[in-house]
């Protein structure tokens, strides 16, 4: 890169930079309409000039650390530099942080888990903004798409929700012969993925004359949350409770810790609806939960950051790319106790690096518009 490309760099991310603090500054659920949209020249970027960022809730969330490991792998492979963010479920804190890293001055590749769909307009703009890249996972407000933002966001990854929740509640109700009553715990109401999941759970309850559901709550994705609403919904009902739905497997671990406190273990059936992590698998080994869906975290957390890699280096065109490889949805695994061996053993890195040599090389299909 030359002195003059740097220069112009430059001034582009403080223009990018300022453009954030904007869109921050006004509101994190601003739409896709009246932001001005400034383009990256186009021109391959340096190694030396990048810098990558993974950005997730909590590393105390094995999915999260797993996709936090992801990232690692892959900038290692490269020898970029990898800054984790870890913003504790706090939208303003997510966006905060990252305006720092793109204040810094290098090129920012962005692979991201929004706290809520509502902060993703700001995240993507101040990205696209810097000449950086974005990839958001997970998340978005249905009426936003990255070709409205710009080349830099360069693409969103989804996963079918409504397939998690209805395979795993459907698990849930076998399990209980399709007689009983259960209660479910949700993720972040304003969540995309936890408001899909529960959308899919409620499908597999239609129709279900013998099963009652009997309360549903919010434990925001949060293990002791979860924990300590179980707690108050088995002292609400009783015995009245025989199965437990959980969006995800933190949640699902924190209702069995309170099951077994209360002696009912192995007589209330709990079901989690996605994650895979390795306590989880280890709990459907032992008999302890029914289920869970995987989305393969480690690769997740490598793929935004190979897609941004490949459009900064030129390797990708985004300009080009069509939508079907802008909007997608990638492959799950429903697991349960018939294959759970099989979803046990942790990659390695160079096989996590391998995973995305073609980084759209598990799209399942285009996100429904």
């Amino acid at each position: 890169m030359t002195p003059a490309t740097r220069s112009v760099r430059a001034a582009v991310r403080a223009v990018g930079v300022a453009a954030a603090i904007s869109v921050m500054a006004s509101s994190a659920v601003a739409c896709s309409t009246g932001s001005e949209r400034t383009e990256r020249d186009g021109a391959a970027v340096d190694r030396g000039d990048m810098v990558m960022v993974s950005e997730v809730r909590s590393l105390t969330n094995p999915y999260e650390a797993a996709w936090v490991q992801g990232s690692r792998a892959y900038a290692e492979s490269l020898g970029i530099e990898l800054k984790v963010i870890v913003y504790g479920g706090d939208s303003q804190n997510a966006l905060s942080q990252l305006q720092s890293v793109l204040a810094a001055g290098k090129t920012v590749l962005l692979n991201i888990n929004p706290n809520t769909s509502a902060d993703t307009p700001a995240i993507v703009r101040a990205v696209q903004n810097s000449g950086g890249c974005a990839v958001t996972q997970w998340s978005k407000p249905s009426d936003l798409h990255p070709w409205d933002v710009g080349n830099g966001w360069a693409s969103y990854v989804a996963y079918d929700g409504v397939q998690q929740g209805a395979d795993t509640g459907k698990a849930l109700v076998d399990s209980l012969g399709g007689t009983g009553g259960v209660i479910a715990l949700q993720g972040l109401l304003a969540n995309e993925i936890s408001q899909t999941r529960f959308q899919g759970f409620q499908q597999a309850m239609d129709g279900q004359s013998g099963v009652t559901l009997l309360d549903d709550q919010p434990a925001d994705f949060d293990r002791n949350k979860a924990y300590t609403t179980t707690q108050t919904l088995l002292n609400k009902y009783g015995d009245q409770v025989n199965g437990i739905w959980a969006a995800t497997d933190s949640m699902a671990l924190g209702a069995l810790q309170a099951v077994r406190e209360a002696g009912r273990a192995g007589e209330i059936k709990i079901a989690s609806a996605a994650d895979a992590t390795p306590e989880g698998l280890g709990a459907i080994a032992d008999g302890e939960l029914l289920s869970t869906y995987t989305t393969d975290p480690y690769f997740n957390g490598a793929m935004g950051l190979a897609i941004c890699y490949q459009a900064m280096t030129g390797e990708i065109d985004v300009a080009s790319l069509p939508p079907e490889n802008r909007e997608f949805y990638v492959d799950q695994s429903l697991i349960t106790a018939s294959n759970v061996d099989r979803f046990r053993t942790v990659p390695s890195d160079e096989e996590i690096v391998r995973s995305v040599q073609d980084p759209f090389s598990r799209i399942t299909g285009p996100v429904a518009r």
